[in-house]
């Protein structure tokens, strides 16, 4: 059995070096914007978890983070477009700033659930932060506040991003070969 995964990745859309930089300028943007205020990041599991660690790494201001899981794809390439919780948030995000972080925006689905669960605790403002904002025709009105990459309506996988739970690990992004 072959265990190279390389071979299964048509090309590299975004290098390790491309996706340091851009969390990096991410990180000043958000601390300037965010400069005097609480912050309290919840991200969306299990995709932005490399993200995650990336960015909060970058900080140097106090600040929570907490996850929240949701699941659409059910294995495959195309969302369900049912998105389900399967796990709540553990900390009070009343009255506070938050930044939900996730690794893509597509559809809009998943962010437009999370968005409208977590409005239900009363946070302050709810704003969105995405490594890669893929230009599609939005199932749900969703934009993000913080975006690093925009990209074309390619399947991708790496830094977190899988096709049935493989490829996450990888550095970069490919486009998973067909």
């Amino acid at each position: 059995m072959d265990n190279n995964v390389e071979k299964d990745i048509e090309s590299v859309l975004l290098t390790q070096e491309q996706i340091r930089q851009k969390v990096s300028e991410m990180v000043r943007r958000i601390d300037t914007d965010y400069r005097g205020k609480e912050l309290v990041m919840i991200a969306v599991l299990k995709g932005s978890v490399l993200f995650l660690a990336d960015l909060v790494r970058g900080f140097k201001r106090p600040l929570e983070f907490d996850f929240i899981g949701v699941s659409s794809y059910e294995g495959g390439k195309v969302s369900t477009g049912v998105v389900r919780l399967d796990k709540e948030i553990a900390i009070d995000i009343k009255g506070k700033n938050v930044l939900v972080v996730d690794d893509i925006l597509d559809t809009g689905r998943t962010l437009g659930f999370v968005k409208h669960y977590l409005q239900k605790f009363e946070p302050k403002e709810i704003k969105i932060c995405v490594l890669v904002n893929k230009e599609v025709n939005r199932a749900i009105d969703v934009d993000a506040d913080y975006w690093g990459f925009k990209i074309p309506d390619v399947f991708i996988v790496g830094y977190g991003m899988d096709f049935e739970n493989n490829y996450r690990h990888l550095p970069y992004i490919g486009i998973l070969k067909r």
